[in-house]
């Protein structure tokens, strides 16, 4: 089909099936708004074609030259775009879905808005993208580049981001659930509020990186270095893992309340009024630590090792510190009687 008879099927809002388009030239031409099903646009030219609204079902799209077009709130449904090229496309509140977009170009799109829901960006390139406010949903983004792209208020659910790297990623307020981050490396990015509710984050590389007011609840935390991070305020509630590192991290008012940290590494730690509240804390290193105010109610520091670590009004209520080192605790709160007592009251049974 020629590009003027295109452009007028377009126009009168006619749906194009099952057609032949592959290796079509239509460079720069108004499509905005057209209905595509089962079409054949392999290696199809839209370098900066007008495409917004546009709805793809179904259709072959593999190695389509798309640079510079506009995609905006475009639909892509079950369509094939492996090795397509949108390079700094607008691709704003655009919709993939269960799509393949295997070896896909993406760098500089605009992205912001959009919605990927299970589909596969297997080894995609998205470096400097826009991804402020999109939805990843049970998708695949193994060894994707996603260097300098922003990531603020986007959401990834469920979805496996192995060997992605991010390099130089703005991100802020972003919601990773239930999302295997495993081995990933967060140095040189910045987290403010971001949320890994239930993340695998089994190997995770969090040294030095700011991680203010941030949500790691119920998240798995095996072998993960947070090592001189800077995270005050950061909630890790439920949390848990083997062989995880917060040595000389600053954790000032964070929450570990329920966490499960046996042989954790605090030391150096700033954990100045935080919350370790019914904490498994078994043979957990807090040498030399700042654990003024801290709260270990409940917690069990059995073998746990607190020398030299600072104890002043410290709440040891009720905690279990069964062959644990300590040092200097003559300011700590030891277990109060009356309360232990009210603790365990229970109501007469008639």
């Amino acid at each position: 089909m020629s590009p003027d008879l295109l452009e007028i099927a377009v126009s009168i809002g006619e749906t194009l099936e099952n057609l032949d388009l592959s290796k079509g030239a239509y460079a720069g031409r108004s499509l905005g708004g057209g209905v595509f099903s089962r079409v054949n646009f392999a290696q199809v030219d839209f370098r900066g074609a007008d495409l917004r609204e546009t709805v793809f079902d179904q259709c072959d799209l593999r190695g389509a030259i798309v640079p510079n077009a506009n995609l905006r709130r475009a639909v892509f449904n079950r369509c094939v775009l492996d090795h397509a090229d949108l390079r700094a496309s607008n691709l704003h509140g655009a919709v993939f879905s269960e799509c393949d977009l295997v070896h896909a170009q993406l760098a500089q799109c605009t992205m912001s808005m959009a919605i990927v829901a299970k589909c596969k960006l297997d080894h995609a390139v998205l470096r400097g993208a826009q991804l402020d406010a999109a939805l990843f949903s049970q998708s695949v983004l193994l060894d994707v580049c996603a260097d300098d792209t922003s990531w603020q208020y986007t959401a990834l659910n469920e979805c496996d981001v192995s060997h992605l790297t991010w390099t130089g990623a703005r991100m802020l307020r972003n919601v990773f659930f239930k999302t295997s981050l495993r081995g990933m490396s967060f140095a040189g990015t910045q987290l403010e509020g971001c949320q890994f509710s239930s993340a695998d984050l089994s190997g995770a590389d969090f040294s030095g990186v700011l991680l203010q007011q941030c949500n790691f609840q119920g998240a798995l935390l095996d072998g993960a270095c947070f090592a001189k991070a800077v995270a005050p305020s950061t909630i890790f509630c439920e949390a848990g893992g083997k062989d995880v590192d917060f040595s000389q991290a600053r954790l000032r008012q964070a929450l570990f309340t329920g966490a499960r940290f046996a042989g954790g590494n605090f030391a150096g730690c700033d954990l100045y009024q935080t919350h370790f509240a019914g904490a498994k804390l078994r043979g957990a290193n807090f040498g030399g630590a700042e654990l003024t105010y801290a709260d270990f109610r409940h917690a069990d520091l059995s073998r746990a090792d607190l020398r030299g670590a600072t104890m002043m009004r410290t709440v040891l209520h009720g905690s279990l510190t069964d062959e644990a080192q300590m040092g200097d605790c003559a300011g700590a709160i030891e277990t109060d009687a009356d309360l232990a007592a009210s603790e365990r009251w229970q109501p007469l049974v008639a």
